[in-house]
């Protein structure tokens, strides 16, 4: 009886599955639909999020490294500070922003200078939308620009305003491959200039230019050659004038393989990830794009572009950067990422993609953006860490600006372009200034506090000196906060301290403006440790004697807050105020 009994549950399970199936199919195809009949609003709420995560993740973020190549050097002058090279870079028309900003917000709202790098990054991505939407569905298109949209591992192109260089040139590319569809003189006028703020704000300039070239080339538009040509015109009359050579025997005999990895990390960059997966993947896509070139339906001269794109932006980057950059560089990735889609894009024309193809894809899309967050998150959290510290000892430098050489550079490591003289120079003409004030340094980070403190005793440190005068003070004594290892006793405007017995006396003194002079009465010398702002104490290059007596002497600046003093000794001390 047993299986003539097992049919009817066959039956029953097959009857369950042909009626469910279809109808999650059909659900499928009509969300799918929907999301492609509104793909427009979907991109607008994708970049109100990516908007606001940007905003987030750059909170608290200061001007970074070549940032100050723009602040100390660049915000007044002429005509000769929009020209002049920066890092073989031409930056016209970022310069020119950066001078606009001084004086509409001056130096304390960055916000404002990263706030023009996010807005770019945004239109970016809208015109990748617009340039896939004229070749592909709609819902298609709007993953192909929530890749470039949501690219966390170009964090230094999101975060930094600095590479408003780079965004300017990526924009003005896109829209002239926009405006160029057109087939309209006036529009072509438009992506002329366009092609100009190409080329003007950063070398990516060149490739996109050569691309535009070639694809007019393919068509055999002679008669639009003016739209490559006045720009690549203006960009050769600037190097001969100001420009500057990055390239190297060393650099050209890296740069092959360099090339072959700055395309690879662009791929990687687009599932959030480095060469580990940038080099199989990039693999993978050029089998499919030589399938695609040997096959019979004809190249486009868009693809023909963005061919000739990636690789002059590749080799051209490889022949300045291999000897002083990784490949997967973050700053590096962009325009290749956009090249890559945008090859993908192209090698979609004319295919049918099924609505489980799509779900399967923007689940892709989805998990690429979510990778993409931690190099994002990671390289937030390093600027940040670097702004705190750099402005805590701007901070301090305007604290201690009566006593900074003007060669005086208050952080080698994190803004060697800083130099005590062009900083508070510029900070005076501006009338603004990115430096934390003494308050907000006193409530900054351990780090941060350390390192103000570390300009303050580079500058201003209190200095001993012999003093052979008995002090007779009036003021009050100096207060102690603190004894390790011996005894005190007040007299009047003196307090004597005793060490244990073979023991070494460590004791904390809240500095008074005027000074202390210390007397040393035993036969070991004391040494002298000091802070301000920082937990730490740091040692001092003088010390007392043994029987002797020195004033120790802090040199007057503009803030509040008092320097502590950790003496040590096995000695009996004495240490008294000094009268204003």
């Amino acid at each position: 009886m047993g299986p003539l009994a097992d049919p009817p549950l066959l039956e029953e399970s097959q009857t369950v599955a042909s009626s469910t199936v279809p109808h999650a199919s059909r659900w499928l195809e009509g969300t799918v639909a929907a999301i492609d009949r509104n793909a427009r609003w979907a991109m607008a709420g994708l970049i109100f999020i990516e908007a606001a995560l940007l905003l987030h993740m750059g909170r608290e973020l200061t001007f970074f490294y070549d940032d100050w190549d723009f602040v100390t050097h660049d915000y007044g002058g002429g005509l000769h500070s929009l020209l002049a090279a920066h890092v073989g870079n031409i930056s016209v028309f970022p310069v020119a922003a950066y001078k606009v900003l001084f004086h509409l917000v001056g130096l304390d709202h960055y916000t404002v200078f990263r706030l023009a790098v996010v807005v770019l990054h945004l239109f970016a991505a809208s015109l990748i939308f617009t340039l896939a939407r004229r070749r592909i569905a709609n819902l298609p298109a709007l993953l192909a620009a929530s890749l470039i949209l949501f690219l966390g591992a170009a964090w230094e192109d999101l975060l930094w305003a600095f590479q408003i260089g780079y965004l300017l040139s990526i924009v003005g590319g896109l829209a002239a491959w926009c405006l160029l569809e057109r087939r309209d003189r006036a529009w072509d006028l438009l992506a002329t200039g366009c092609l100009v703020l190409a080329v003007g704000s950063s070398s990516l300039g060149i490739p996109l230019v050569v691309g535009v070239a070639v694809e007019l080339a393919w068509r055999r538009d002679w008669n639009r050659g003016f739209v490559v040509a006045v720009p690549a015109l203006l960009y050769v009359a600037w190097y001969l004038g100001h420009g500057e050579s990055e390239v190297t025997s060393g650099s050209l005999i890296n740069a092959p393989g360099f090339a072959v990895d700055l395309a690879a990390a662009a791929v990687g960059a687009l599932v959030g990830r480095g060469l580990d997966w940038g080099r199989p993947l990039a693999l993978v896509g050029l089998l499919v794009l030589l399938r695609r070139l040997s096959g019979s339906t004809p190249i486009s001269a868009r693809l023909a572009g963005l061919l000739a794109t990636g690789l002059s932006l590749w080799v051209i980057t490889a022949t300045a950067r291999s000897t002083t950059s990784a490949p997967e560089t973050s700053r590096y990735v962009y325009l290749g990422a956009v090249v890559v889609v945008l090859v993908g894009v192209e090698l979609l024309r004319g295919l049918t993609i099924t609505p489980q193809a799509m779900a399967s894809a923007a689940v892709l899309v989805g998990l690429c953006a979510i990778t993409g967050l931690t190099p994002l998150y990671n390289g937030a959290s390093g600027l940040r860490s670097t702004s705190k510290v750099v402005a805590a000892e701007l901070g301090a430098l305007e604290i201690a600006a009566a006593y900074a050489p003007p060669g005086y550079q208050p952080d080698s490591q994190r803004a060697p372009q800083i130099a005590a003289g062009t900083y508070l120079h510029t900070v005076r003409a501006i009338g603004s200034s990115p430096a934390d004030s003494p308050a907000t340094i006193t409530s900054a980070d351990a780090v941060s506090r350390g390192a103000a403190d570390g300009v303050l005793l580079a500058l201003e440190a209190p200095k001993l000196t012999p003093y052979a005068t008995k002090v007779r003070s009036s003021a009050p004594a100096p207060q102690v906060l603190g004894l390790l290892g011996g005894t005190q006793a007040r007299l009047g405007g003196c307090t004597e301290f005793s060490p244990g017995p073979g023991a070494t006396m460590s004791a904390v003194i809240l500095l008074p403006r005027s000074g202390v002079v210390l007397g040393d009465g035993g036969t070991a010398p004391a040494t002298l440790a000091l802070r301000r702002f920082g937990d730490a104490f740091a040692p001092i290059a003088s010390a007392l004697g043994p029987r002797s007596t020195g004033r120790l002497t802090i040199p007057p600046d503009t803030a509040p807050q008092p320097w502590y003093a950790q003496v040590v000794s096995s000695s009996a001390l004495t240490i008294c105020a000094v009268a204003g």
